[in-house]
């Protein structure tokens, strides 16, 4: 009896320990490593950017718990890396990870691509035209084009969860057939609604133009001249690469893709996306609903506190690019797809860099 009652004390002793430890992680240096990766390393003072701020950044990501759900965030200004920290662990740095919608954005790239290819004539070109021996009967669905795709204005009615049971689990024989076949919940160009049947069938049709998938695309004319080699693209039952959220790569590859980006499609003197196209895909399309919080692009959300915009997925996944201040940033984190339960949501990595922003702006 005694025994049992010296158990039950010291269990309730050490779940009081456990329950009152402040949550904290070890914090470890920011300051970039030079490797042979094609970035250069560079330093808070040359960048002229406070490394008091810079630390208050690192403190926040390894001391408060709504960033538990964070691997890494890496800064880059004027072409080079000024920030870099993981959070879970510092081999993350090497390893591909999931990061769930911000493959839209890269969908956005190949599409401008397969513009100045001409395998698209326009962005108001209809789909029906564009998938073989698929017309739909409804005539309002013959009205959906390649800007209403871009901007999830389709008016398809299908929620991501369902959505994402239908390719995995059900498996339909042909995808984009599935696709149209949906009833319409708006017309074509009423309502923006965001979801993954848009840009998966933004890849179908690029799959069909072209012959290759997007994620072959992706691999010649956008990550091999990035020196992107290390990574994965998932695709359906049907070998279409998932346009929405099938990316997975390194943190210091995803922080290329921003630096294109912020460079209107140029990589070493290369034009690899037009740059007209980098233009119209990052400015504002669509004007959401309140409840999104931020306006659209081509899949890319802006950011107009600082004349920027960003790639989103899930869990706090991040492209953000700030051209006015050169600058890119970019954060992962675990593959959630609930950010009211895990991760970080934009706004939250906007509270977390607003101080280092705010100082930038005073020096201008």
């Amino acid at each position: 009896m005694i025994r049992t009652i010296l158990f039950m004390i010291s269990t309730l002793l050490f779940m009081g320990c456990v329950t009152d430890a402040p949550y904290k992680l070890p914090a470890v240096s920011f300051n970039p490593e030079q490797l042979d990766d094609g970035w250069v390393v560079s330093s808070a003072e040359e960048q002229e950017m406070s490394r008091d701020l810079l630390t208050s950044i690192q403190e926040k990501l390894h001391d408060e718990d709504i960033f538990f759900n964070t691997k890494s965030l890496i800064i880059a200004r004027n072409g080079e890396l000024v920030f870099e920290t993981y959070i879970q662990d510092p081999e993350d740095r090497s390893r591909i990870g999931h990061v769930q919608s911000m493959t839209k954005s890269v969908t956005s790239l190949i599409t401008g691509i397969a513009l100045q290819d001409g395998l698209i004539d326009s962005l108001n070109q209809p789909v029906v035209g564009l998938i073989p021996n698929i017309y739909p009967d409804n005539a309002r669905k013959r009205e959906i084009t390649i800007r209403h795709l871009l901007t999830m204005r389709s008016g398809l009615d299908i929620d991501n969860s369902v959505f994402s049971v239908k390719m995995y689990v059900d498996k339909p024989e042909n995808p984009a057939r599935y696709i149209l076949d949906l009833p319409l919940y708006a017309d074509p160009g009423e309502r923006f609604y965001y979801r993954d049947c848009d840009p998966h069938l933004m890849s179908y049709i690029i799959g069909e133009l072209s012959g290759r998938s997007i994620e072959e695309i992706a691999r010649e004319r956008l990550f091999t001249p990035l020196g992107i080699e290390d990574y994965y693209w998932g695709s359906d039952h049907s070998g279409t690469s998932m346009g929405a959220h099938g990316l997975h790569a390194k943190p210091r590859d995803l922080l290329k893709i921003g630096q294109l980006v912020l460079q209107n499609g140029k990589w070493e003197g290369q034009q690899l996306v037009d740059s007209s196209w980098v233009s119209q895909a990052t400015q504002t399309q669509v004007q959401t609903p309140d409840d999104y919080g931020w306006n659209y692009g081509y899949y890319w959300w802006m950011v107009p506190e600082w004349n920027g915009f960003s790639a989103w997925g899930h869990g706090g996944n991040f492209i953000m690019v700030l051209p006015d201040y050169g600058m890119v940033i970019l954060m992962t984190s675990m593959p959630d797809t609930n950010d009211e339960l895990v991760g970080s949501a934009l706004n939250q990595l906007e509270d977390l860099i607003r101080p280092l922003m705010e100082s930038l702006q005073a020096m201008e």
